[in-house]
């Protein structure tokens, strides 16, 4: 019998299907799962390219659907969110066709996405990247045969806390700067992240040990879906590495290290203890490098940077140290952050409200090289200082976003030379401003304000700086400034409300400056 014989066929014909035992199981057995696929769900996840047909013609893309920022699973159905006709960056795209092959291409606004998954109707699954240009961008599929593609709005948000208001404000990063895009309620928030992939933002309490997980490409608008419990103790610094999944929660006696592999249910590791020294010292900041590997902690005591290995599973060694001021008593080290590259730390220092009392200090930057050598890790030096005069209690840094260079068309400059930027009070002639040290020895105010300046940071096109500056009354507005020298078309947002004046959790007048990040 053959697959397209009838049954009850002669005994001769069973004997010879009996003898062709092979050939007659394939059949079936791709006949049953033919079958079986046709019963799948659209939704459903292919474990198996070979029931991908191969391309024969250039892809047709005839749709392109966001469904929000969930895990795509390796089997089963896709979960889907409602569709607001936005993606969001880190969003899910479930794009609809014909003709795509078994292995394509696919592009958002130009960058490689990463593809996540098939679905039983031919459809891809696919993430949009990082750096995603914002507005109206196409969605392109490519195979062997040609390209197919449609387009679909891309959004970016910047997320902007303010400590002791209760809230999360957000921002819409566009082409003309900023425009206000809502706040989300969170109690207790005093230190903010986002996700390497900028799918979640994290806003983590000073007290009690929990950390609020917001999906930032929700439909509509972010929302808190997820509160993780990383254990009782005070949070001194927490920061994200901007290429590997992992986040620092960093306390007085510990660190710990939070995988956020799945951004939206991160999974908490065991505390790791910090050298004595460390807790001995007192932190005034933190930061990790941005493939997960280092730690930096800017200590109170000595003025001692000190450089941590996050490698061995369960520990924390020093593999490096550099006395910034050690002759100075007071602590006078107000910020660390790595280069986006991951070869550079810099260091903030000047006045503090603990050096106060002993007298002005002088507000200084400095660039110290950090390299794979252990050799190199155990003898840190700074490969550059600059001071600013213009510049009094310091606050935090927002380090540049290097722009990509023209092949041969550009010199490409040291690493201590990339652009740094950071809040300050601006003497004379008062207020505060945000400074801009670039390979120039000598740094210029971008944005300045009467009132009081928090953590800029840099649109990933290296176009725009967002600076959140907080009122007398506890609003909060984000200003933006062109940083790529292009002209700023007219009725560009310069200024936009992201957070209203109210009582909030604690006096205004108490609460510690707010910290602003883009989305990547």
């Amino acid at each position: 019998m053959t697959a397209r014989e009838p049954r009850g066929g002669s005994t001769d014909r069973r004997g010879a299907s009996i003898a062709a035992g092979r050939p007659f199981a394939f059949v079936s057995f791709v006949s049953l799962v033919l079958l079986l696929h046709g019963c799948a769900s659209n939704r459903e996840i292919v474990e198996d390219s070979f029931f991908i047909a191969e391309a024969s013609a250039a892809p047709e893309v005839t749709g392109v659907v966001d469904i929000g920022g969930g895990d795509v699973p390796l089997s089963g159905e896709v979960g889907m969110e409602p569709s607001d006709g936005v993606a969001v960056i880190g969003e899910t795209l479930w794009i609809h066709g014909r003709g795509f092959g078994r292995q394509p291409t696919v592009l958002v606004g130009g960058r490689a996405a990463l593809v996540l998954g098939r679905t039983h109707d031919g459809g891809i699954v696919a993430r949009v990247p990082a750096g995603t240009p914002v507005g109206s961008q196409p969605v392109a599929v490519l195979n062997e045969m040609g390209k197919g593609e449609l387009p679909i709005t891309i959004r970016r948000y910047a997320a902007t806390l303010a400590p002791g208001s209760g809230q999360v404000g957000w921002s819409e990063v566009g082409p003309t700067g900023a425009t206000a895009a809502g706040a989300t309620p969170v109690a207790g928030g005093r230190w903010l992240a986002l996700s390497s992939d900028g799918r979640a933002a994290y806003v983590a309490e000073a007290q009690g040990g929990l950390i609020d997980v917001i999906e930032m490409p929700a439909p509509g608008a972010p929302k808190l879906i997820y509160r993780l419990n990383v254990g009782a103790g005070q949070v001194l610094a927490l920061a994200v590495a901007a290429r590997a999944p992992v986040l620092a929660v960093v306390r007085k006696n510990d660190v710990v290290l939070v995988d956020t592999t799945s951004p939206l249910h991160p999974a908490r590791s065991e505390p790791r203890a910090l050298p004595q020294e460390i807790r001995d010292g007192h932190i005034a900041s933190a930061d990790i490098s941005p493939d997960g590997k280092l730690l930096a902690i800017a200590t109170e005591q000595g003025n001692q940077l000190v450089l941590l290995d996050l490698g061995p599973a369960g520990h924390a060694p020093i593999v490096g140290a550099f006395a910034v001021a050690p002759e100075i008593r007071e602590s006078i080290l107000c910020d660390v952050a790595f280069s986006p590259a991951g070869d550079t730390l810099w260091i903030l220092s000047g006045d503090t409200p603990r050096s106060l009392p002993i007298g002005p200090q002088p507000t200084e930057l400095r660039a110290v090289r950090i390299g794979n050598d252990p050799q190199l890790l155990a003898h840190l030096e700074a490969a550059r200082v600059v001071g600013v005069d213009g510049a009094g209690l310091p606050a935090r840094l927002g380090v540049g976003r290097a722009l990509p260079l023209a092949s041969g068309g550009a010199i490409r400059l040291p690493p201590e030379r990339n652009a740094v930027y950071f809040a300050a009070a601006n003497r004379p002639p008062g207020g505060t401003a945000v400074f801009r040290l670039g390979a120039e020895d000598a740094a210029a105010v971008v944005v300045g304000s009467p009132a009081r300046l928090g953590r800029p940071d840099v649109s990933p096109d290296g176009r725009w700086l967002f600076a959140p500056a907080v009122a007398t009354d506890g609003a909060v507005r984000v200003l933006t400034a062109a940083i790529d020298g292009r002209p700023v078309a007219a009725g560009s947002a310069q200024s936009v409300d992201v957070i209203q004046a109210g009582p909030g959790e604690m006096p205004p007048a108490a609460r510690p400056a707010p910290e602003l990040r883009v989305q990547p």
